[in-house]
């Protein structure tokens, strides 16, 4: 076997047992985000076409972001909040490049993302609004 696949295959071996280790601290919940958020963004890599989205896999990463801080949000929909939730919305996302697509989406929108979720609505919708997605219609 070729020294590099040989290689390629011990470190994704090594991530994978890593990630399966930091996965035992989660809560169910998390866990179902996090694994959703995976297949979303490998099956968005693999079939990726749409062309007006801001990056590839940045609709999967804003409903997944929208949906978590919503859910921790409650009735104080302050701004205050929803900017404090934000940055710990991509807090335990694995594998890594899934955390730093959340990372990179927050950074750019922040203040965007504040002020629609503020506004109210549904994941979805937000990410449309901020154009992280595409409408059904479209």
């Amino acid at each position: 076997m070729n020294p590099a696949i040989s290689i390629t295959l011990l470190l994704l071996s090594a991530t994978v047992v890593k990630s399966w280790g930091s996965l035992e601290g989660q809560t169910e919940e998390e866990e179902d985000s996090s694994s959703q958020l995976n297949h979303d963004m490998r099956e968005r890599a693999a079939h990726h076409t749409e062309k007006d989205e801001a990056f590839p896999g940045s609709c999967t990463a804003c409903k997944s972001i929208v949906s978590k801080v919503k859910k921790h949000l409650g009735k104080e929909n302050t701004k205050a909040k929803i900017q404090g939730l934000l940055a710990k919305a991509c807090n335990g996302l694995r594998p890594r490049f899934i955390r730093s697509i959340c990372e990179k989406l927050v950074r750019k929108y922040q203040d965007k993302l504040i002020n629609v979720i503020a506004d109210k609505g549904t994941p979805e919708s937000i990410c449309i609004r901020l154009s992280l997605c595409k409408s059904r219609g479209q």
